[in-house]
């Protein structure tokens, strides 16, 4: 195994790479939503394979590079992710190089297969070839086929996931010829099973649904409780992954490189922590919403106070609290020490929004109910 400082520093290196980096710039919103999703997918495929560490990176190296620890990487698989709105890939669109259907034994001119160097594939493989310390390969993966031909008649656009080494022959042929000119002197042929191509079952128009039907496969088998908060799952971690990249300068240390473009499977076990503690709060939190709909307490307040407690567990799992809120419920924290119920839950509830309104007078009177409900409840779960 390569020693780990050098490992960290081909990765700074290849990152750092101008002409190895795939920022994202051609793509319209919907491009990048479908790179994000398709991500999340993809996380949760390895969090289920029950791998120990992994790190994602996005827009550093390609449109994503996913490693095998988030400390000490052994290997890499480097992703182009585009959506294609209809119709399939072309031979043309992802090599730069000529059809041979209707005459494969075509001579190609050197002016022609130069095209491979700046064509998706062309960029992918040099991005994977560009690790010489850890194990590298490359996956193009899109919402639509390719239409490459296959040994033994086959197509790629209909087949299972393939790698480039699958082409029929004259097309593998021509393949390597172009991206032997991405080779270094002295370096080996290409080896074309580095290369992948995989259609995904992930419409553009539906990316959401898709993944929170994943999502909720996931959480039946490893959380069932929690299955049905698959949405707010997929929510807050799509507002954690959505900004990484952003920042495109360079990166001076691995933290860094972590900081701006990385997703760590801590980030999801923190996630997945937060959320865990969703359902079992609420639950007293019914309980007591229930109580307080006995007391006399209306319809219409009972449903803004369950709103807003729903809306900070959801701000929760994203780290999104806002300092107004964490003010509140240190306040609320501090008056849980002095003061305990003796009347009825609603009169506890009257107590603690008259003084806790006096200190935070801009905050409504439903948020400051949930999240002081809320704090009391985790006081009395911490005590038991």
């Amino acid at each position: 195994m390569a020693n780990n400082g050098i490992t960290i520093n081909e990765i700074l290196e290849v990152a750092n790479s101008a002409n190895l980096q795939e920022t994202g710039g051609g793509h319209n919103q919907k491009g990048v939503d479908f790179q994000r999703y398709w991500a999340l997918m993809r996380i949760f495929q390895v969090e289920s394979s029950g791998q120990d560490d992994f790190l994602f990176l996005f827009e550093a190296i390609q449109d994503i590079a996913e490693f095998d620890s988030s400390l000490s990487p052994s290997t890499v698989t480097v992703y182009q992710v585009k959506k294609k709105d209809r119709g399939e890939w072309e031979w043309n669109d992802l090599t730069g190089l000529p059809s041979l259907k209707r005459n494969p034994s075509k001579t190609v001119s050197q002016k022609q297969l130069t095209k491979s160097k700046s064509s998706p594939l062309g960029k992918l493989y040099a991005a994977t070839i560009a690790f010489t310390n850890i194990k590298s390969r490359g996956h193009f993966i899109s919402n639509a086929g390719c239409n490459f031909p296959l040994v033994g008649g086959g197509n790629s656009a209909t087949s299972v996931p393939c790698t480039l080494a699958s082409l029929d022959h004259p097309f593998r042929d021509l393949m390597k010829k172009g991206l032997e000119l991405i080779h270094k002197t002295g370096m080996p042929a290409p080896d074309l099973d580095r290369l992948k191509i995989e259609r995904v079952p992930l419409h553009p128009d539906s990316l959401s649904n898709t993944v929170v039907g994943e999502v909720t496969t996931f959480l039946n088998k490893r959380s069932p409780r929690h299955r049905g908060q698959a949405q707010t799952l997929v929510d807050s971690l799509m507002a954690i992954i959505g900004p990484l990249g952003r920042r495109t300068d360079r990166c001076n240390t691995f933290d860094e490189m972590k900081e701006r473009h990385g997703f760590l499977r801590q980030d999801l076990i923190s996630a997945l922590g937060d959320l865990e503690e969703i359902p079992d709060l609420l639950e007293y939190m019914d309980r007591w919403l229930q109580t307080l709909a006995n007391e006399g307490i209306t319809a219409i307040e009972l449903t803004a106070i369950r709103m807003a407690a729903s809306a900070y567990f959801s701000r929760q799992v994203m780290g999104a609290h806002t300092r107004q809120e964490q003010a509140l419920v240190a306040t609320c924290d501090e008056w849980l020490k002095h003061n305990t119920q003796n009347g009825t839950i609603s009169e506890f509830f009257n107590q603690a929004h008259a003084a806790l309104s006096l200190i935070h007078p801009r905050i409504r009177r439903p948020e400051i109910l949930a999240i002081f409900a809320l704090r009391a409840i985790r006081k009395c779960v911490d005590q038991t």
